[in-house]
């Protein structure tokens, strides 16, 4: 068979890494599209995967509607050259629209029930729609379910393995906390927000009298903060989140990610709360790896505890025992691919 991936986000790449080889060595075809979207494209050209481009991203309700028509129609050409039998993505209209014009599968991996665009939208579109078993809609018969998270793709430790090397190469100094803030411009942030600037600057002053700090963010940084740049290369993030001793963001994915490479990890934004995404709810509640904290007034507390002595320690002791649960999760989805 041949496959079609989607990716729109860094994270796309990395859940669909090692599922995209294995899909190879049993002999199937894999062709990568990639929407020119934060750091996604030099991800790809570091790790030396073909792509082509389907389309950029753009900022804004408007451009985003007027750019739907042109990324449309070049993705429908990249379909008829490809000719895919299955397009696969994490749960794209474009993806799954143009695999139902020309008669082939789709399949999508959800894992955001607030999500209102895939809800509606995308999901009657799709052939299949695979999620953790936590997840907290349910989508009838095309929906399947398969344990842990979707970070456990390329973050169990059968498939990954944390370089410190790759870490004190990039002149990372130890011990440092990573604070991570997005751009707060895709379709699903809309009405939502993270810290403001004064709110950051605060948290890394409380911070910096531990540790050294260092910002991932997805859009440039202002001039305050500019000092505190990532310096390793967007590709090697995982390795520098695994030897961290803290993580603050308002993040979804890199939140996630964090907490389960076994670093004390703090998630505040506003989605946070009681209608807060199952994954995160679970991940706080059930692993007690993650601490999602919906007041800014209780973010620096929370900090405090966060970085005491002792606290990597435990993290690495809740991570391993949630990897002994759950292991896992390609072999699964690959399965749910053939279409047997």
């Amino acid at each position: 068979m041949t496959y079609l991936f989607e990716l729109n986000h860094p994270k796309h790449y990395y859940q669909f890494k090692y599922v995209m080889q294995m899909l190879q060595d049993k002999g199937h075809k894999v062709h990568v599209v990639a929407r020119d979207k934060d750091v996604l494209l030099d991800v790809l050209r570091q790790e030396n995967v073909p792509f082509l481009v389907f389309g950029n991203h753009y900022k804004g309700m408007i451009k985003k509607v007027l750019g739907t028509i042109p990324i449309l129609f070049h993705y429908a050409g990249i379909v008829r050259e490809l000719k895919p039998d299955v397009v696969v993505s994490k749960a794209s209209f474009y993806g799954c629209m143009l695999a139902r014009l020309f008669g082939k599968k789709s399949v999508i991996f959800p894992d955001s029930e607030v999500v209102k665009v895939t809800n509606r939208y995308v999901v009657p579109l799709a052939t299949r729609v695979v999620t953790p078993a936590t997840f907290g809609l349910d989508y009838g018969k095309k929906h399947c379910r398969i344990k842990g998270f979707f970070e456990d793709c390329y973050l169990a430790p059968s498939v990954f393995t944390p370089d410190e090397q790759i870490v004190a190469a990039s002149g990372m100094k130890k011990p440092y906390a990573i604070f991570r803030f997005v751009g707060w411009f895709a379709n699903h942030d809309v009405g939502n927000k993270g810290f403001t600037l004064d709110q950051k600057l605060k948290m890394i002053r409380r911070i910096e009298q531990k540790m050294t700090v260092y910002i991932s963010s997805e859009k440039p940084l202002p001039e305050e903060l500019q000092q505190y740049k990532m310096p390793i290369a967007a590709s090697k993030i995982h390795h520098a989140l695994a030897f961290a001793s803290l993580y603050v963001g308002d993040s979804q994915t890199m939140a996630t990610e964090a907490a389960l490479l076994g670093t004390p990890a703090l998630r505040s934004n506003s989605f946070v709360g009681e209608h807060d995404m199952t994954n995160f709810r679970v991940l706080e509640e059930k692993y007690h790896l993650l601490r999602n904290v919906a007041k800014y007034t209780d973010v620096l507390k929370v900090l405090d505890e966060l970085s005491l002595p002792g606290t990597k320690k435990q993290w690495k002791q809740l991570q391993e025992q949630y990897f002994h649960q759950v292991g896992d999760s390609n072999s699964a989805i690959v399965e749910l691919l053939s279409f047997n």
